[in-house]
C-alpha cells in the first residue's frame, strides 16, 4: 500500500477522537443515545474543522448495535460492513461534480429503497451549495418527508448560498475553528506515535499556520515531517512554510519604523530577487506586525505567541524603538494592499507604493497616521526633557539628530529684559467732562469711543452697520460718512442719533449723517447704464 497522508491516517472514527467540536459531538451523541435521530443535518463552517469526519462517524454510529458512549463500537458486523468500500448504505456524494436535476431526480428515486444491511440509509451531500437552483427545488420535498429509513447530512462551507427553504428543513449545527493550543497538541501527540523528535515552538508554528483548520496544519505537519532527519525546530518549519526569513523581516519592519526609505526598498529587492511571492510578501509582514503589536500591548506576549526566546528579543527590541500607533497604522496600510492585490498587474509597485506610505507617516494624512505624527512627537519631547537636550529655536533639528544628541554645555538661564511701552491716551475717561470744543480730540477718536461704547452696551445691530463708516468735525457737529448703500438711511434715523449721542454723555454735539460720494456715484452710473439699456436693449450697451 502506498504512503497514506498524515490526515487520513489520523482522521478520527470515534467521537471522542473528535478535537475542538465539543459543542457539535455532545449534541449528536444525546441523540444517539436516546434514539431522537433526526432526517435531515446541515453542518457548515470553515475547511478542514471535521464537517465530513463527524458525519461519517454518526452515520456508523446510527446504525450500530452496541454503540460505545454514542461512538461506533467499530466491531460489530454493521460496523465492519461499513468500512467495506463495496458498502451502499451509507452514500457520499460531491455536490460540486453532481450538481444537476437530474443527479437530484436519481436520489429521489432510490432514496425509496430500503437498507441492505442497516437500519438507516444515510445521504453524505459534501459542498451541498454548488447544486442549482432546479436541483434545490427537486430536493426539497424529499428533503421535508423522506422514508423513515433515510437520513441526509448535508456538508458546507458556504452556507450563506444556499437557499432559506433548504436551511429550513435541517438541524443546523456551526463548527467553529480550532483552537491554537488544541491543534498543537494533536500535532504533537501525532509526531510522539510517528517517533520524529520536535521542539514546542516547532509545533505551535505548524499550528498557527492552520489558522484554525485541523486538516491545513496537518498538511504542514506531514511536510515537515520530510524536511530533516533531526529533531524538527521552528526555522525548519518556516523554511517549510516558504515563509520569508526572520531576520530579513526585521530588517524590513525596522526600516519602515525607523523611515529609511532607501532600506526599505533595497530589501524588497533582494526579497523578490529570491523569487518570493509579493502575496506571501505581504501576509509575512501583516504577521510580523501582528506579533509587535502583542508585544507591546500584552505583559504575557510570550504565552500568546510562543516564539522562540532569539526571535520574542528580536522583538521587543524593535518595540522599544517606536510607538503603538505606528505600528498600527502600517497594519492598516498592508491589510488594505493585500485586497488590492488580487486586482492588480503590478504587484511589486503596489506592495513598495505601500513600504513607502508606512514608512513615511509624516506625508500621510490619515487619521491614524497623525495620531501616529503626534505621539512620535510627544515622545521626543519627553525624551529632550529627560535627558536634559537644548534645542535652538534658531535652527531645526531632525529626527535622528533628536534621538542621537550630542553632548551640550550647560546654558545658564537669563530672564529677558523687560521693555514697558508708553501708553498714550487718546479717550478720556468718565470723570473728565470735556466740552468737545475743547477737548482736543480727533473726529476718529470720537468716532472710536462711539464704537466701543456701542458693543459694550449691547448695541450690535448699529455697531456693525457702522463698520467702516468715517467721521469728521465741523462746529459742533459731528458729521458721520456711510460707507455701503442704504447705510445712510438706516444709521440717519432718529433713534439711531439719540444711541449714538448717549454713547458719550460728557459731550454735547448734533450727528449728521451722510452718504459716500463712491457709493452715489456708482449708483448714477448704474441708473444710467439702465437708462440706457431700456432704449437701446441688452445686446447693444457693452460697458467697459
Amino acid at each position: 500500500m502506498g504512503y497514506l497522508a498524515i490526515y487520513r491516517k489520523y482522521r478520527p472514527d470515534t467521537f471522542d477522537k473528535v478535537i475542538g467540536q465539543d459543542h457539535v459531538v455532545k449534541t449528536l451523541v444525546n441523540q444517539i443515545e436516546t434514539g431522537r435521530i433526526g432526517h435531515a443535518y446541515l453542518f457548515t463552517g470553515t475547511r478542514g474543522t471535521g464537517k465530513t469526519s463527524i458525519a461519517k462517524i454518526f452515520a456508523k454510529a446510527i446504525n450500530c448495535t452496541s454503540p460505545v458512549n454514542g461512538s461506533p463500537c467499530g466491531k460489530c458486523a454493521t460496523c465492519k460492513s461499513l468500512s467495506q468500500a463495496s458498502n451502499i448504505d451509507v452514500i457520499e456524494i460531491d455536490a460540486a461534480s453532481n450538481n444537476g436535476v437530474n443527479e437530484i431526480r436519481d436520489l429521489r428515486e432510490k432514496v425509496q429503497y430500503p437498507p441492505v444491511n442497516c437500519k438507516y440509509k444515510v445521504y453524505i451531500v459534501d459542498e451541498v451549495h454548488m447544486l442549482t437552483t432546479q436541483a434545490f427545488n427537486a430536493l426539497l420535498k424529499t428533503l421535508e418527508e423522506p422514508p423513515k429509513h433515510a437520513v441526509f447530512i448535508l456538508a458546507t462551507t458556504e452556507v450563506h448560498k444556499m437557499p432559506q427553504t433548504i436551511l429550513s428543513r435541517c438541524m443546523r449545527f456551526d463548527f467553529r475553528l480550532v483552537d491554537l493550543d488544541t491543534i498543537a497538541k494533536q500535532v504533537a501527540s501525532i509526531y510522539d506515535d510517528l517517533g520524529k523528535p520536535y521542539t514546542d515552538e516547532a509545533v505551535y508554528a505548524i499550528a498557527k499556520a492552520g489558522e484554525g483548520s485541523v486538516r491545513d496544519a496537518l498538511s504542514v505537519a506531514d511536510t515537515c515531517l520530510s524536511i530533516s532527519d533531526g529533531k524538527l525546530t521552528y526555522q525548519d518549519v518556516m523554511l517549510a512554510l516558504g515563509a520569508t526569513g526572520r531576520d530579513k523581516l526585521t530588517e524590513f519592519v525596522s526600516a519602515i519604523l525607523s523611515s529609511d526609505a532607501g532600506k526599505v526598498l533595497s530589501v524588497i529587492d533582494e526579497l523578490t530577487s529570491l523569487g518570493k511571492s509579493v502575496g506571501l510578501l505581504v501576509k509575512d509582514v501583516e504577521g510580523y506586525l501582528r506579533e509587535l503589536i502583542i508585544v507591546k500591548t500584552c505583559q504575557d506576549a510570550d504565552k500568546i505567541l510562543k516564539l522562540p526566546k532569539d526571535v520574542l528579543s528580536k522583538l521587543k527590541d524593535i518595540d522599544d524603538s517606536t510607538t503603538k500607533e505606528r505600528v498600527l497604522r502600517a497594519m492598516e496600510v498592508f491589510s488594505l494592499v493585500e485586497a488590492d492585490l488580487k486586482y492588480s498587474n503590478h504587484p511589486r509597485t503596489l506592495f513598495e507604493t505601500a513600504s513607502l506610505k508606512a514608512c513615511a507617516p509624516q506625508e500621510d494624512y490619515d487619521i491614524g497616521a497623525l495620531l501616529a505624527r503626534i505621539t512620535e512627537l510627544e515622545k521626543t519631547l519627553k525624551d529632550i526633557v529627560k535627558n536634559g537636550v537644548t534645542v535652538s529655536n534658531d535652527t531645526p533639528k531632525t529626527i535622528k539628530e533628536v534621538e542621537n544628541p550630542a553632548p551640550v554645555a550647560t546654558v545658564k538661564e537669563t530672564k529677558p529684559e523687560t521693555k514697558v511701552a508708553k501708553v498714550v491716551k487718546d479717550t478720556p475717561s468718565k470723570d473728565e467732562v470735556l466740552p468737545i470744543s475743547k477737548s482736543g480730540l480727533t473726529a476718529d477718536q470720537i468716532l472710536g469711543r462711539i464704537m466701543v461704547s456701542l458693543r459694550k452696551n449691547g448695541e450690535i445691530m448699529l455697531w456693525s452697520v457702522m463698520q467702516g463708516v468715517t467721521a469728521t468735525i465741523k462746529d459742533d457737529t459731528l458729521v458721520i460718512t456711510a460707507s455701503g448703500e442704504g447705510d445712510e438711511e438706516v444709521i440717519g434715523t432718529d433713534l439711531n442719533k439719540q444711541l449714538i449721542k448717549k454713547q458719550l454723555l460728557e459731550y454735547t454735539f448734533d450727528i449728521e449723517v451722510k452718504g459716500s460720494p463712491k457709493v452715489k456715484a456708482l449708483n448714477q452710473v448704474d441708473e444710467e447704464i439702465e437708462r440706457y439699456k431700456k432704449i437701446f436693449g441688452d445686446d447693444i450697451i457693452i460697458v467697459k
